[in-house]
Order: C-alpha cells, then sequence, then structure tokens
C-alpha cells in the first residue's frame, strides 16, 4: 500500500497506526480538504477463519454504534474500492472512519509534562466521554475487551458547535476507537479468550478464567487512575504475570500498590501525591476507583464491597446487588467544585458546593483550613474582579474554568511558606550523591520535574492573583465612590434639614428670651432643653461635616493610586524573575533520561543534573518570595487595600450617625413643634375657660382659675401671627369682663334661690 498516493482526487497524506491485522491510513480530498480514516487488513489468504470473522464483526459493530464517543464510520467513497484493491488481498470490508486530528491518549500520556497526571478540567472531559461510549457498549450487550489509552483519540472541531453532547459545548471530544477485540457479551455472560493489551487486561483473563464485561471495568479503572498520576496503579515496573498474584492481596480499599525505594511492597487507600487534580475530587474519585478495581469480578462495578465481613458467597452478593460503576462517575462528575487560589498562604484549595452554600459558608471551610478568620478574607472572583456578599450563593459565581482568589486583610502573604517536595526529591537532596537503580531513578525524574512544574504554576497563580487584585481594587474604588457618593447626598439633606432647625431654633430662643426679659415668665422652662439638644446636634453634625471632608480628600487620594497602572511593573518582576530557564533546563534533563532510559535499565546510576535543577528550583522559590514582598506594586496593593478597608469602614460609620442624625433632627423638629403648639394650646385653654364664647381665639380650663385671682398670671405671650396683636388683647380683655358679669349674676342667683328655700309656702296649700 506503500505505493499508492492517489485515487481519484485523494492523496495520502500519512499512515496514522498499525496493528497486528489492519493498517489505518490517512486520506485528503484536494479539493475539498476532507480527511477520512481508512483501515484495512494487510494479511491475505493466511487469515485463519476466525480472524475474517473478528475484522468482520468490528466493521459491523463500528457501523452499528451511533455514539458521539465512539468513533464513527462513514460510507467509503467507491473509487477507493478498486484503488486500494492491490492494498487488500484479503477481500475483507474497507473500514471507513471521521479522522481525529488531536492524536490518541498514549500520545498525551507520554509528554513530559504528563509525567504527573494530565489536570483536572481535562481528566473531568476525557471521563465523562469515556463513560458515555462504555456506557453505551455495555447497554447494547457489547464488551469492549481492549480499554487503553492507545485506543482512545481526540476529535479536535473547528469550532464550537451547539448540538454536540459534551460539556460546556468543548472544542475537542474523545472518542473510543478499535472494537477489534469487542464481543456481544454482558454481565451474565461468560467468555474464556485471552485478548487485549497485556497490561490493561483483567486479573480473570490473565487466569484464563470465564469472564463478563467486567472486565472493561478494571481496564476503565487503569487508564482513569494514569491519566490521574501519570502511572498504573498496580507495580507498573512488573510484568502482569509478577504483580497480579500481589495485588491479588489488597483489600477493598486499596486502590494502588507500589514498590518503595527499597524495594518493599505498599499498599496505599490513595492515589499518588503527585497529580494536578484538587482534594475533593481526589477524594470523589479514589471511592470510584475501589468499586472498578474491585479484585473479585462478580463483585466489581457493583454496590455490594468485598468489604462485607459475613461469609456470603461472591455468587449470593452479585445477585443482591447491581452495577453503579457508570451512576457513580455521573454523579460524581455533576459535582461542582469550587477552586481557590490563596495568596495569603501560596496554595490551592478546592470545596465542593450546591446550590445552597453562601459564600459565608464557604469562608468557614476555608478558616478550617487556613485559619484565616472569616472576617479577614477576602474573595475575589475573576468573573467581575469583585468580592461578592456573604449571603450570596457560591454557584453565582461557579465555573470549572475561573478561579477565586483569596487575599488577607492584613497582609498579602505570609512569611516562611515552606513548598510541598515528593519525597523523592527530597531524598535526592538528602543524598546528592546517591546511586539509584532504574526504577528509582525514573520516579526521581517524574517528581523532580513535577516539583518544576508545581512551583511554576503556583508562580503564575501568585502573579495572577496580583493582577487580579489590582483589578479588584479599581473596582472597590469605584463602589467606594458609588458608596461615597450616596452617604453624601445624605449628609446634604441633613444639612438642609439642620439649616430649618437651625433657624427656627435662633428665632425661638430671640423671642422667649425677649418673653423672660419683659414679664419673666416662668411657664417657658421646656425649651431651654430642647436647645440645649440642638446645640449637642448641630455640634455632631459639624465633626461629621469636618470628618467627611477628610474622608473625601483621602478617597479621592487611595482612588487614584489603585487606578495607577502596576501591570509595568509586574511584568517587569515576572521578566526578571521566572521558571522558564529551570523549566527549560528540567525539560532537557527529563528528555535526555529517556532517551538513555533503556540502557539504564539493568544498572544503578547517579542523578547530579536532576539533584542540581531541584535544589536551584527551591532555592529560586525562596528569592522570588523575598523579593516579591518587597516590591514596590506590592506595598502599593497592600496600602491601598487597608486605605480602602479603612475608609469603607468609616463610610459605613458616617452612614449610620448621618441616619441617626437625621433621625434626631427630625424627633427635635417635632418635639419644638409640639412644645411650641402646647404653649399655645395652654393659652388657649385659660382663654376658653373665661370666656366660654364662640368667637373666642383662646380658651382655658374653667378648673385652672381661682375667684379674683388675676387671669395673666395663667397666661403666656406666644409669637402670633396675626397682624395686630391688640386685637387679640382686645377680646381676651372683653371675654374676661363677660366672665366677671356672669360670675356675678350667678353669685346674685345663688343667693335668691338660698332665700326663696327659707320661705313658707305652706299656706299655698290650705284650701
Amino acid at each position: 500500500m506503500d505505493d499508492i498516493v492517489f485515487i481519484g482526487d485523494w492523496i495520502k497524506e500519512r499512515e496514522l497506526g498499525k496493528g497486528s491485522f489492519g493498517t489505518v491510513v490517512l486520506w485528503k480530498h484536494k479539493k475539498t480538504d476532507e480527511k477520512l480514516a481508512i483501515k484495512t487488513c494487510q494479511w491475505g489468504n493466511e487469515l485463519s477463519e476466525k480472524h475474517r470473522a473478528r475484522w468482520t464483526k468490528e466493521v459491523e459493530m463500528l457501523q452499528g454504534c451511533r455514539n458521539p464517543n465512539i468513533v464513527g464510520t462513514k460510507d467509503l467513497p467507491p473509487e477507493f474500492v478498486k484503488g486500494l484493491e492491490r492494498a487488500n488481498p484479503s477481500r475483507l470490508p474497507i473500514l471507513c472512519m471521521e479522522y481525529c486530528s488531536g492524536g490518541d491518549l498514549r500520545q498525551v500520556l507520554n509528554k513530559p509534562e504528563s509525567c504527573a497526571g494530565l489536570k483536572e478540567q481535562q481528566i473531568r472531559q476525557i471521563l465523562s466521554d469515556l463513560r458515555c461510549a462504555m456506557h453505551f457498549l455495555h447497554q447494547n450487550k457489547i464488551t469492549h475487551r481492549d480499554l487503553k489509552p492507545e485506543n482512545i483519540v481526540m476529535h479536535i472541531l473547528d469550532s464550537v458547535q451547539s448540538n454536540v453532547a459534551v460539556q460546556s459545548q468543548r472544542k475537542v471530544i474523545y472518542k473510543l476507537i478499535d472494537l477489534g477485540y469487542a464481543k456481544e457479551i454482558d454481565s451474565n455472560s461468560v467468555c474464556a479468550s485471552l485478548v487485549g493489551t497485556l497490561q490493561y487486561l483483567a486479573p480473570e483473563i490473565m487466569y484464563s478464567k470465564t469472564y463478563s464485561n467486567s472486565v472493561d471495568f478494571w481496564s476503565f479503572g487503569l487508564v482513569v487512575f494514569e491519566l490521574i498520576c501519570g502511572k498504573r496503579p498496580f507495580l507498573p515496573f512488573m510484568p502482569p504475570v509478577q504483580w497480579m498474584p500481589l495485588v491479588k492481596k489488597k483489600a477493598h480499599e486499596n486502590v494502588c500498590v507500589y514498590e518503595t525505594f527499597h524495594g518493599d511492597i505498599e499498599y496505599s487507600n490513595e492515589v499518588f501525591p503527585e497529580n494536578y487534580i484538587s482534594k475533593p475530587f481526589k477524594a470523589l474519585i479514589e471511592q470510584w476507583l475501589r468499586i472498578a478495581l474491585e479484585w473479585d469480578p462478580k463483585l466489581r462495578g457493583r454496590d455490594t464491597p468485598s468489604r462485607v465481613t459475613f461469609n456470603i458467597p461472591s455468587e449470593q452478593k452479585e445477585e443482591a446487588s447491581k452495577i453503579v460503576i457508570f451512576d457513580v462517575l455521573e454523579k460524581i462528575l455533576e459535582k461542582k467544585i469550587v477552586n481557590i487560589f490563596s495568596v495569603a498562604t501560596l496554595s490551592k484549595l478546592a470545596y465542593e458546593v450546591d446550590d445552597a452554600t453562601t459564600i459565608l459558608m464557604l469562608k468557614s471551610k476555608i478558616y478550617s483550613d487556613t485559619k484565616i478568620p472569616t472576617n479577614e478574607q477576602i474573595l475575589i472572583t475573576q468573573m467581575n474582579y469583585m468580592e461578592p456578599g456573604d449571603d450570596e450563593c457560591i454557584v453565582k459565581y461557579w465555573n470549572e474554568n475561573i478561579m477565586l482568589f483569596l487575599y488577607n486583610k492584613t497582609y498579602i502573604m505570609k512569611d516562611n511558606v515552606e513548598a510541598i517536595v515528593p519525597k523523592a526529591v527530597q531524598r535526592c537532596l538528602e543524598h546528592p550523591k546517591a546511586f539509584y537503580n532504574y526504577k528509582n531513578s525514573q520516579n526521581l525524574y517524574k517528581n523532580a520535574l513535577y516539583l518544576v512544574m508545581s512551583q511554576m504554576e503556583l508562580y503564575d497563580s501568585l502573579i495572577n492573583g496580583l493582577f487580579v487584585r489590582a483589578e479588584s481594587l479599581k473596582c472597590e474604588g469605584k463602589q467606594l465612590l458609588l458608596k461615597h457618593n450616596s452617604v453624601d447626598k445624605n449628609i446634604g439633606n441633613l444639612l438642609a434639614r439642620q439649616e430649618i432647625l437651625k433657624k427656627m431654633i435662633d428665632s425661638g430662643k430671640a423671642h422667649i428670651t425677649e418673653l423672660k426679659e419683659s414679664n419673666g415668665s416662668h411657664l417657658l422652662g421646656g425649651f431651654d432643653k430642647i436647645f440645649k439638644n440642638a446645640d449637642d446636634i448641630t455640634g455632631r453634625i459639624q465633626k461629621l461635616q469636618t470628618a467627611w471632608s477628610q474622608l473625601t480628600v483621602r478617597l479621592q487620594s487611595a482612588t487614584r493610586r489603585s487606578n495607577e497602572v502596576i501591570t509595568a511593573d509586574i511584568n517587569n518582576f515576572v521578566t526578571k524573575h521566572n521558571y522558564q530557564a529551570v523549566y527549560a533546563n528540567a525539560y532537557k534533563a527529563f528528555l535526555s533520561y529517556k532517551k538513555g532510559e533503556s540502557a539504564n535499565r539493568g544498572r544503578e546510576v547517579q542523578c547530579h543534573d536532576i539533584v542540581e535543577i531541584c535544589y536551584y528550583c527551591l532555592k529560586l522559590r525562596n528569592k522570588i518570595l523575598q523579593e516579591v514582598r518587597q516590591q514596590a506594586f506590592v506595598l502599593k496593593l497592600m496600602d491601598v487595600s487597608m486605605e480602602f478597608s479603612k475608609i469603607d469602614d468609616i463610610v459605613l460609620n458616617a452612614a449610620d450617625s448621618t441616619t441617626k442624625l437625621m433621625s434626631d433632627v427630625t424627633n427635635l423638629l417635632d418635639e419644638l413643634t409640639k412644645c411650641t403648639w402646647a404653649t399655645i394650646s395652654c393659652v388657649v385653654k385659660d382663654s376658653d375657660g373665661f370666656s366660654n364664647v364662640p368667637y373666642s381665639v383662646v380658651s382655658f380650663e374653667k378648673k385652672d382659675f381661682k375667684i379674683g385671682e388675676p387671669v395673666s398670671k395663667h397666661c403666656i405671650n406666644v409669637t402670633n401671627k396675626l397682624e395686630d396683636d391688640e386685637v387679640l388683647k382686645s377680646l381676651i380683655e372683653d371675654s374676661m369682663k363677660i366672665r366677671q358679669s356672669q360670675m356675678s349674676l350667678s353669685l346674685k342667683l345663688n343667693s335668691q334661690n338660698e332665700l326663696l328655700k327659707k320661705l313658707d309656702f305652706s299656706f299655698l296649700n290650705d284650701d
């Protein structure tokens, strides 16, 4: 087939892969640029009937599988039937498939940067797509039997499509390929053929026992572990015949078995610590791995674990249980995990949240991990560079692509934050001249590159956190200005109301002083308390006004400093201090080691180059952290942050004071009004008691006076709006005269009544 380059308008580009029987070649249409992956059988009559049937079955299965995460088949262009006749001596069906341009997962895992696994977001995407494909196959009673990274390919979309059934409308879809070993068996069927890649085979296949589709669960678990840690979970340096007897001894809770530095076998309930996944996702996926990597095939993937202590045959457990491996994984992938970078502690935090989780609840969790009090925590989201309120729900700001940043109100970074160093690296730094066998040296180089990459990522997060803080301070300044303007408006209203009070008080003081000096009235003492309270309020308002003017100047200054561009300063620092050189050296050392890896399998070597790189990496970290704390832009961020915090407290206090003073002024005006009208009412009541006539202007209660006592003792002069006060005076005097006449007449009438009572009128009864 190598000599076949052109078939019609199709041009052979390159060979994509070659297996035991088939070869996959990429063809491109020279006019439409359409690409096809065409698989042909490279053997002829020497193929057995069993192999011919297997090939035909794969073509039929793929053509019948319509799933977005299983590579799709296409109609073979007619010209290929004749054009590939020489390349298809077996005359078996030619398989025409869609081309996935991203390569396979093995190529991704073989990259140096994947030595400690992939990033969590990519892992979640792969698991979602792989789960969809495997669940589809098992629902259709098809067991793949050869699940491995080489059989998972990446289809890169030219543009985001809204009809793609993947998370967040991604630009990459992961697809399952190669159903050559697939067989139509289900959980109740059995098979006894030895197929698939040895390292990913389930134990029951290796032991030539009958097996069901639970063999795919085992392979699925191995692939997931490798995606997370960059290596398989069970003694990857040993062949299956050696590691399987050791793995058989593992407990249900164990998810990996490994050799220590000295060659001892260790069983662990956790994945290796050198990974890029978050703590909550790690805990969830470890629970799932226990289900997938269950040794007993009758319990694997089911909800009845082998940790049950009482003696029940596994067959009965199988009947009483159900397959949950796909449902559990789906629920894990639905979990919302918020990622936080703590600038204060230079650490990554992550928490599982739901629709009811508030910011305050999240801060409580952060406190348990960082010991930063909730009232000192500042959480900033990259979505809008704003600090959410404590009562807001975190899902409002949740996005798997966006990280929150945590700051402390009182400092930028803690002093003496220790680096997290892998054990293999710690050992090499303590014993720089030590010799390493093949297994230990490979582990050292992987962990060393992971250390450099993790420190570089930590540094990038720190710089990004400083950028975010600078942007958030700009937003905070704008918000403070809005708060300031709102309070300033309220203070303006307060001053206007206070001006009204002042005029009334000044007028009242003048009138009452005049009244007291003219007739020495002692009935106006209630106004003294009001005037005193008014003076006190006026003094408080003046203090508020003075402090507010000073605060306005402070806010303007702080806002101006927050808007000063510090991007150039940060970029200059990054240019001067970065991990690019140390990363390039570590990358180069890793590739050099991989190149000579085969030659070092049987001997021990020293690793001077990677030891030196690890030492320099940690030394650079300390230098960067010392210098970044002294940078002008960091000090400016801290200064503006603390100034804004103080200003915000002052604005809140000013707002409360303004509200209180406005209430006090309003209450005092009401009190002054009531006191004034009460005084007028007193005069009016007394006048009414004397006159008791409809046209009286003032009134007095009759009980308030004694006969013969001057009425003037019960009257006070008040400021009146009448143009002529003499009219009121005349009316009052007339009312007093009428009242005196009335009283005189009443006395005469009473005396006559008494006289009449003494007279004897009995004679009127005589006949």
